[in-house]
């Protein structure tokens, strides 16, 4: 028994100790990022990595050795693998040290020049240089934007990557996996290391292009200064230019007749896919047949992505033909613009259009660009669908032929696939030349010019460049109309016709009534009414006219209104009320302006406005009311001035009872007669009515007639009559009494007859009590 404990004890501590130490082998990373291998002088850098070489090929015997102890295939499997990556280490260790060795990468030298005046063969020859240069300044950046991202990315992976494999280092975990997490942190510290050595040079390099850049600009602008063009240069353009002309057209024959033909392949390849597929349907799937048809199916659609991707390739093969045609014909135009400069001309319309031209190829760029990113995803898509069709293809068919046909159809797809990409590659290639090229002659075009014509072609091309970029806005459909639609400059051309057809039809409208009213025997309101019917009309005809002149159908006004109709029932329906009312009023004419009239709320004054929808109404008081039309044709209206301006008005007095009434009617008719407004004639004569016995007076009224268009307020007249009455009466010695009441007492207490008994005997109570009835006070009995 204690044998048996002592040997699982022994046995337990085996384990531990193996785990403990099972790679201990391995060697130990002190850092994330290696120093030695890019800090030091060039002796101390090759040591080391002679050092790091001797450390890798030690890892790759100790992975040798550990696969020939595996038994499993699948374990040798991955430690081949393994041994695959620490190679690798090795062929990066050797790129290391020659990028230590590289020295740093010259200059470029720029061509002599010679004296002037230059042929254009040299300014071709300093065009080519800076398109160079330009393009080897571009790699230089993009390598040291590249460099600076990339330190960044593997610095936070090895700080990351170092901690797991100490971890499974020390913890005794897969060997596996701590070869590959030691494998992934040596070739970072070489890529670091690598980068770490090219960015200063890539720096010095980018410096030195700059320089250069700069430089051979300076000479190009030079040259093209002094530039000699002979008519031998014009003329072998102008023939360089039939030639590609004779050839374009040949070319472009064969494209069309060949992409004619592959229409008609592809119609036939679909019919036969048709067919195919109904035939594999009918068919049982334990039919041997049918695994011919499947091999066909794919065959056919193999042949028509072929012939898609052929086509494809064809219309870059058109671009590419337009494109030397118009290098050809932008050096040929550039050359005449070029003589025409010397001669005093200005090049406007050559800057102008070729301008337009290059932000034209700049997009076709783009979209060349981005076809070409597609056409990669899709060669890749390609090959793995082609791996596993041709798998279940060879499983499926009856012979050496048929696979044979099918192999030769998979090349030939394929092939058409990179004819397109190679094609798409070059027509980028020659568009980014051709508008380099035309950049730089219009920059030296411009250069050669005046500062003030520089400023004014500037001006035109910003405000050309501007308008363009506005059209899409101001052009944009917001809405459409049936087939028409509504866009930003539509809204502004209905709004300036609006404004600018209202403002014409009211100084008609002003004009119009000016005229009426001194040539003819019209009263104002009519005048008002027939003018504003006449100007609401025409405003709806400059509507109509507008919505033609704008391209809207005015037939589909019917669907306009019949939506407005469904409006009109529900929350418009108040507003069409007033509208009609208003046409009413303003054919009818039952009010017109100038009139008085007195509202049912009882609102008196002034018609001053009838407008298609509410009229306004000035009171005696100065207020403006808006009376909604409906109002007034719904509701009562009294009006003072409806078939003439004859208004009787009443002025209401009264007399002490010991006035003669004979000699009250006669001050009263003079009253009337003094008021400079009062008329009278032998249908309106003027009254004077005792209206009868009042309880303190007797009481008359005076009933004179005037005319409405003579006079302002009804307030103003019952005043000039009473101002004068007053005067009448106070001359004549009659009194206006004052309001008296007697007072009845049925019972009274003693003490309050007492009371009254001694206010009664007072001295001066008499006196009182009898100018009592003349004061106003009441007397008690």
């Amino acid at each position: 028994m204690r044998f048996l404990r002592f040997f699982l004890l022994s046995l337990l501590f085996s384990v531990c100790c193996l785990i403990s130490f099972a790679h201990a082998d391995l060697p130990d990373i002190p850092t994330a990022l290696e120093t030695r291998l890019y800090q030091g002088g060039a002796e101390e850098l090759t040591d080391f990595i002679a050092q790091r070489q001797a450390q890798v090929d030690g890892l790759i015997a100790l992975i040798t050795t550990d696969r020939q102890k595996v038994k499993e295939e699948q374990e040798a499997i991955v430690f081949s693998a393994l041994l695959d990556l620490f190679q690798g280490l090795s062929f990066q260790l050797k790129n290391l040290q020659a990028e230590l060795d590289r020295r740093e990468i010259p200059p470029m030298q720029i061509p002599s020049l010679g004296s002037p005046p230059y042929h254009l063969a040299l300014f071709d020859e300093m065009v080519s240089f800076q398109q160079k240069v330009v393009q080897q300044l571009g790699i230089y950046e993009e390598g040291l934007a590249y460099g600076e991202a990339r330190i960044a990315a593997v610095r936070d992976e090895l700080t990351v990557l170092l901690p797991q494999y100490d971890m499974v280092k020390a913890e005794g975990g897969s060997r596996i996996q701590a070869y590959e997490k030691l494998a992934h942190i040596l070739r970072l510290q070489h890529e670091y290391a690598i980068l770490q050595l090219k960015q200063p040079k890539l720096s010095k390099g980018l410096t030195d292009i700059r320089l250069v850049v700069k430089a051979s600009g300076n000479l190009a602008e030079q040259v093209f200064g002094q530039l000699l063009i002979s008519r031998d240069d014009i003329a072998n353009l102008k023939k360089k230019l039939d030639l590609r002309n004779e050839s374009h057209s040949s070319s472009l024959a064969r494209l069309n007749a060949e992409y004619l033909d592959l229409n008609k392949q592809s119609v036939v390849a679909e019919s036969k896919l048709d067919k195919a597929l109904t035939a594999i349907t009918l068919k049982a799937k334990e039919d041997p047949a049918v695994n011919a048809l499947e091999g066909e199916k794919q065959r056919l659609e193999l042949l028509l992505e072929a012939i898609r991707f052929r086509k494809k390739a064809i219309i870059q093969e058109k671009m590419n033909l337009d494109l030397a045609i118009k290098g050809v014909l932008f050096r040929q135009e550039w050359l005449a613009a070029y003589v025409e400069m010397s001669q005093g001309k200005k090049p406007s319309d050559f800057l102008k259009t070729w301008s337009n031209n290059s932000e034209d190829l700049i997009a076709k760029q783009d979209v060349l660009v981005r076809d070409l990113s597609l056409a990669t995803q899709q060669r890749a898509d390609l090959t793995q669908r082609l791996v596993a069709i041709t798998n279940k293809v060879r499983s499926s068919t009856n012979g050496d032929s048929q696979m044979t046909t099918f192999t030769r159809q998979v090349e030939r797809t394929t092939g058409n696939l990179d004819g397109y990409i190679f094609g798409i590659a070059d027509n980028i290639h020659d568009l980014t030349r051709l508008q380099e090229e035309i950049e730089l002659i219009l920059q030296l075009l411009r250069n050669r010019m005046g500062s003030g014509e520089r400023f004014l072609s500037w001006g035109m091309a910003y405000l050309t460049d501007t308008w363009e970029k506005s059209r899409g806005v101001l052009f944009y459909p917001l809405v459409t109309v049936g087939e028409t639609s509504i866009t930003l400059v539509t809204i502004f051309k209905v709004i300036v016709l609006l404004l600018i057809g209202v403002r014409f039809l009211n100084v008609i409208r002003r004009k119009t009534a000016s005229l009426l009213t001194e040539r003819t025997a019209m009263t104002p309101g009519a005048v008002h009414s027939m003018t504003t019917l006449v100007y609401y009309a025409a405003f709806v005809l400059g509507i109509l006219i507008i919505l033609s002149i704008i391209g809207f159908n005015v037939s589909q006004l019917g669907i306009i209104f019949g939506a407005l109709s469904v409006g009109l029932g529900f929350g418009l329906q108040t507003i069409a009320n007033n509208f009609v009312s208003g046409i009413i009023l303003l054919t009818e004419q039952p009010i017109q302006v100038g009139d008085y009239v007195e509202l049912q709320e009882g609102t008196t004054g002034e018609v001053k406005k009838i407008s298609i929808r509410a009229t306004i109404v000035r009171t005696f008081d100065g207020e403006d009311v808006i009376v909604p039309n409906s109002e007034l044709v719904t509701n009562r209206v009294n009006t003072w001035s409806y078939e003439d301006n004859w208004r009787r008005l009443k002025i209401p007095f009264g007399v002490s009872y010991d006035a003669d009434p004979q000699e009250v009617v006669r001050l009263a008719e003079e009253t009337a007669r003094e008021v400079h407004f009062t008329k009278e004639d032998g249908e309106h004569p003027l009254r004077i009515f005792f209206e009868g016995f009042g309880d303190s007076s007797l009481d008359f009224s005076i009933r004179p007639w005037c005319w409405m268009n003579q006079i302002h307020a009804q307030s103003g007249m019952l005043s000039d009559y009473y101002f004068v009455l007053f005067r009448k009466l106070k001359e004549a010695g009659i009194a206006i009494p004052y309001p008296q009441a007697d007072l009845h007492l049925k019972s009274i207490s003693p003490e309050t007859l007492v009371i009254l008994q001694n206010l009664a005997s007072a001295p001066g109570q008499k006196k009182t009590g009898q100018s009592g009835e003349q004061s106003g006070e009441k007397n008690i009995v």
